[in-house]
């Protein structure tokens, strides 16, 4: 009886009780017994877990360690202070502009081991939180600023790999790997351990100094195409403000009543503050006069918003932020065909966007021209579009009058409107007056700017060519055939 009162029931087939939609894959219990993610079942569900898996069997496969050094500074909780009495900081989203710029200041007492926050030339940044795997080079806007613990620095052991590492790390393959070694729920993390411990393909030696030549020779274009605009923004500087004299640092100010009585944006507070006056009496003052934008280019308009349908065989995306970094990956197509007007939203060599929306401190209010390499792409609602007229105003001088960090970004961003996500319309950009100086002048400014636009597409492409090349050695290496294309978490 006692037997017979015995069920012996027989086990569910895996996955029978698991929801249709629900990924999953049967994983050897082997693989749990090593590694710091042991039991994240993202792990083994993600093409960088696979990828990895291929690259560590190969006998030329060597673990990051042997290739550099990388560490993480202690944790900071800097204390704000006014602009220019600290330590300049940089965040991580500002370290992978094509422009960073300081905005925050940090009290110097407050930062222990100020010396360990900084960078050094030759080596790579990866992020490390939030959307971690990115990579980027140090360029000279980094150097002298404390910089986010939430960058990894990666230090190459041997300076010849320098150049094999950055390619190397900037494909798909290391992105996904690095994907899929991430931990935590809402903001995903990596820790310097976790880098240490993933390969790094090791293709011949021929191949790799192939790579590696060719990916530091687009750093050192864009390195130039940075000084040079440098100079056209100081060579505009002396123009405008010859007597170097002190801008204001405080924001408040008395206007006359009868200045609130006509414009658009009479009762903005913004619009009246001191430091902007000031900037703008010195502008026009300085010159011989000033026009409108709207009488020097062809036209200044913003395209509709629109419904995004997104898929892998789409035309490239690009959305404002994507525009302003340094030459970021492809992470979202869309189906352009799917929209009536597709073809103003295109991207075209020669024209410049600016940023519409965003905090008055970030990217609201930049310009840039795009090249060659943003033809066929498609672009944010999220843009300005300026048309210049070279015939009235060269393109790179109106890039460097709109876009100076100190006397050209402050004299547009006072136009925005709005509280949580200010932005700027064209019919307030369309009045922005742009100083007019000698002819002479005025070229030499643009010959610099037009010049770093060009060095600066140059240095893209070339990067583009040493990634793919990277990429291209890792499948050869592996077997692999097709592209990888790894989307970003919010794609």
């Amino acid at each position: 009886m006692a037997q017979n009162a015995l069920k012996i029931s027989t086990p569910a087939p895996v996955g029978d009780d698991l929801a249709p939609d629900v990924l999953w894959a049967p994983v050897s219990s082997r693989v749990l017994r090593h590694g710091s993610r042991r039991l994240e079942a993202s792990t083994f569900l993600t093409d960088g877990y696979g990828l990895r898996q291929g690259l560590e069997v190969l006998p030329s496969t060597v673990s990051m360690s042997l290739m550099a050094h990388v560490w993480q500074p202690n944790r900071l909780k800097g204390y704000p202070v006014e602009d220019g009495k600290g330590l300049p900081f940089l965040s991580a989203g500002q370290v992978f502009e094509g422009q960073p710029r300081v905005r925050k200041w940090l009290a110097t007492a407050m930062v222990p081991r100020a010396e360990s926050r900084y960078l050094e030339p030759d080596w790579i940044m990866m992020s490390c939180s939030g959307e971690v795997g990115r990579v980027t080079a140090v360029y000279d806007e980094h150097l002298d600023k404390v910089i986010t613990h939430d960058l990894l620095r990666v230090v190459p052991l041997d300076g010849a790999d320098y150049g094999w590492l950055y390619a190397y790390m900037k494909t798909p393959t290391f992105f996904a790997i690095a994907r899929s070694s991430q931990y935590g729920h809402m903001i995903k993390h990596l820790e310097p351990g976790h880098v240490l411990d993933m390969p790094v393909a090791m293709p011949e030696a021929n191949i790799r100094e192939r790579i590696s030549a060719k990916a530091t020779k687009a750093l050192r274009l864009r390195q130039s195409s940075r000084r040079l605009q440098a100079e056209a923004d100081t060579a505009y500087v002396r123009l405008v403000n010859p007597q170097q004299i002190p801008l204001e640092t405080s924001f408040s100010t008395r206007v006359s009543a009868s200045s609130l009585t006509s414009g658009r944006r009479r009762f903005e507070g913004q619009f009246y503050r001191s430091d902007v006056l000031q900037v703008e009496q010195l502008v026009q003052a300085a010159a011989a006069y000033a026009q409108p934008l709207t009488d020097l280019v062809e036209s200044v308009t913003m395209s509709p918003r629109f419904k995004r349908y997104f898929g892998p065989n789409g035309t490239t995306y690009r959305s404002a932020g994507e525009l302003f970094d340094v030459n970021p990956a492809v992470t979202k197509r869309i189906y352009a065909g799917l929209l009536d007007n597709a073809e103003v939203y295109m991207l075209r060599p020669g024209e410049m966007i600016m940023a519409r929306s965003g905090q008055t401190y970030g990217l609201l209010g930049r310009t840039m021209v795009l090249n060659e390499n943003h033809a066929g792409s498609f672009g944010s609602e999220d843009l300005i579009r300026i048309v210049p007229d070279e015939a009235k105003a060269r393109t790179g001088y109106l890039q460097t009058v709109l876009n100076h960090v100190d006397y050209g970004r402050p004299r547009v961003v006072r136009y925005a409107s709005g509280t949580s996500v200010p932005h700027l319309d064209p019919p307030d950009i369309r009045e922005v007056l742009i100083p007019r100086f000698d002819s002479a002048q005025e070229e030499a400014i643009a010959d610099l700017s037009d010049e770093a636009t060009q060095l600066g597409a140059q240095a893209d492409r070339l990067e583009t060519e040493a990634v793919q090349a990277a990429e291209n050695a890792v499948s050869a290496l592996t077997g692999r055939h097709g592209s990888l294309r790894p989307l970003h978490a919010d794609a």
